[in-house]
């Protein structure tokens, strides 16, 4: 029961891209932080502290973004560095921020070079950057919302043609220090990444993370009739964290978009009865399908769960067609 998906961080491929972000990552932003003024990030950020954040997971993230400014500003408050983040840059600052603006903006500053989205996402035909990573994941959809595809395309001889747009989870705004953690990169489309959710800040307790294994999203896509021969989708929650999860991405709202397929699954099941599988299958008598091929050629979807991330919409088409009873 789930409209976003979540990345099994154990398998195979998953950790080999993390072993190889952290890898070749490392040794550069080793040689941007001999090159900071700042004695305190100097300190602190060692190989180990590097490859931690690097690739720590989603929880250790956020220990690891408090224990870094405690260690670089004297006398820390965890509440100045909130107040910080809220101040708006773009209007004159009251005494009480200019005061934090001088604690944090050089921090800010120094940590945006040394961990930098910006050089990592250019494209560098010979260097390790956000296409390698992209192609390493081999998520063809957004898990956010599983209808547009996320496909890399890097040619032969090293062309970087197309990749998906990296989500920060935790906004890189805020959390710079967290700007090339493995897992605070999350292949996204435009949409789920910066129409949507944009710089909104969310919380591992209370909305879904793709790669925190604890995110058990309980929702599923269902439908109601409109008027006649027009229908709305709708997606059920069980739970808090899953309605919040929900409407963080207005997936409900985005959904309206392919209203048009659930009426097509409905038009399948008048016409053909809950034996639509069964008919088709028949009719391909001679051809060696198994069950799930059969499903994938009459809905353009996989049947599996643990491939819902393959093609757009299965989520969506699966949860229709058992309620339909197609399937």
């Amino acid at each position: 029961k789930i409209t976003m998906i979540l990345i099994d961080i154990t398998k195979a491929n998953i950790i080999e891209a993390r072993e190889h972000h952290i890898k070749c990552l490392t040794p550069k932003i080793l040689k941007s932080v001999s090159d900071s003024n700042n004695s305190g990030i100097k300190s602190f950020l060692t190989e180990d502290k590097i490859k931690c954040i690097l690739g720590g997971l989603p929880e250790e993230l956020l220990q690891l973004n408090q224990l870094f400014f405690q260690n670089v500003i004297e006398n820390f408050k965890i509440e100045d560095w909130e107040a910080y983040n809220r101040i708006t840059k773009t209007r004159d600052f009251s005494q009480e921020e200019n005061r934090l603006k001088n604690i944090f903006d050089n921090v800010y500053n120094e940590i945006e070079k040394i961990f930098s989205y910006k050089k990592f996402t250019t494209k560098k035909k010979k260097e390790y950057d956000a296409y390698d990573l992209a192609k390493n994941l081999d998520i063809p959809t957004c898990p956010y919302c599983n209808r547009t595809y996320t496909k890399t395309v890097i040619t032969k001889n090293r062309e970087k043609i197309i990749r998906p747009e990296f989500d920060h989870w935790f906004p890189k705004n805020q959390y710079s220090l967290l700007a090339l953690s493995f897992y605070n990169l999350i292949p996204s489309c435009h949409i789920c990444n910066s129409n949507v959710k944009g710089k909104t800040e969310l919380k591992l307790d209370s909305h879904f993370h793709p790669y925190n294994s604890v995110s058990n999203l309980k929702a599923t896509f269902s439908y109601n009739y409109k008027s006649y021969d027009d229908y709305k989708i709708k997606i059920n929650t069980e739970d808090n964290f899953s309605r919040d999860s929900v409407e963080a991405f207005q997936l409900e709202n985005i959904y309206k978009a392919h209203e048009d397929e659930v009426k097509d699954l409905i038009q399948i099941r008048q016409a053909y009865s809950d034996k639509y599988i069964e008919i088709l299958n028949n009719s391909l008598k001679g051809v060696n399908l198994s069950k799930e091929e059969v499903y994938r050629l009459a809905f353009g979807v996989h049947y599996e769960e643990d491939k819902f991330d393959r093609r757009p919409l299965s989520k969506l088409k699966k949860d229709i067609l058992t309620e339909l009873g197609i399937i």
